[in-house]
């Protein structure tokens, strides 16, 4: 093999190591608390119904509480430098919350109280593109790095499908005695939720990676416009989330300096 030759495959071969040095692949998975505030629209499911008319004359109240959910799924990252890299993160996600659908009616001899615990289970593909910004890294006990990082970008969501468990708690009182009684059943079909298949949302949060390979953070993640298709129902999923990971691509190590 000819000398130029030797010298081009050794370029080669050193820019393609240096390209490898600056990939972190690995496995990732977090567990968030989601909360799924509402517009004004959804506060008070009565008399401003243009979807549903049949359903004006009802007075029924609507919330929303948080649940907790979880996420797993793999990261790419690539530094371009030691202080700006991009990472994306294709997961899966398990967003749970809850609603409270509560109905009163009354006459002169009788009222009755119903109300809907609704406990809802979401599953999203999610797809966050993510720009880094590393401090100034530092050399640990191993010969490697390891740095705190800030980071921001979108997310896109794939809604894939739910899941739905209804308690119907039901209060009737009559002549001052009340009774309380409490069922499983479906959701109304006349209250049902339609998702978006697409969920478009921001995040922004900090990381941690040591230099074996261990990365841990925390995250805000937040919807930028409504999940729901429902006029009466818009809502927005928002997160806070602790995530962990790790990079099965070792770093190259560094000799330290005496």
């Amino acid at each position: 093999m000819s000398t130029k030759k030797i010298v081009l495959l050794s370029s080669f071969l050193m820019f393609s190591l240096g390209m490898f040095s600056q990939v972190k692949f690995g496995v990732r998975g977090g567990v968030g608390y989601y909360m799924v505030p509402q517009s004004a629209t959804g506060a008070n499911v009565s008399k401003f119904n243009s979807i549903k008319p049949e359903i004006d004359q009802i007075d029924l109240q609507y919330a929303n509480t948080g649940g907790f959910g979880y996420n797993f799924g793999l990261f790419l990252d690539y530094s371009f430098t030691d202080n700006i890299g991009i990472q994306i993160e294709p997961s899966v996600s398990l967003r749970n919350y809850n609603e409270v659908l509560k109905n009163l009616s009354e006459d002169t001899l009788m009222s009755i109280i119903t109300e809907n615990y609704i406990y809802n289970k979401l599953t999203y593909l999610d797809i966050p593109i993510l720009f880094k910004f590393n401090l100034s890294p530092n050399t640990g006990k191993y010969g490697r790095k390891n740095y705190f990082s800030f980071f921001a970008g979108p997310q896109i969501g794939l809604f894939l499908g739910k899941s739905e468990i209804n308690e119907v708690t039901r209060s009737i009182t009559i002549y001052e005695q009340t009774t309380v009684n409490t069922s499983k059943s479906e959701r109304p079909n006349k209250f049902s939720i339609d998702y978006n298949t697409i969920d478009i949302a921001v995040v922004a949060g900090a990381m941690y990676d040591f230099e074996k390979g261990l990365r841990v953070g925390a995250r805000y993640v937040g919807s930028v416009m409504p999940v729901t298709q429902n006029i009466n129902f818009d809502s927005y999923q928002h997160s806070v989330q602790l995530t962990a990971g790790y990079n099965f691509i070792p770093q190259k190590r560094r000799r330290r300096r005496r």
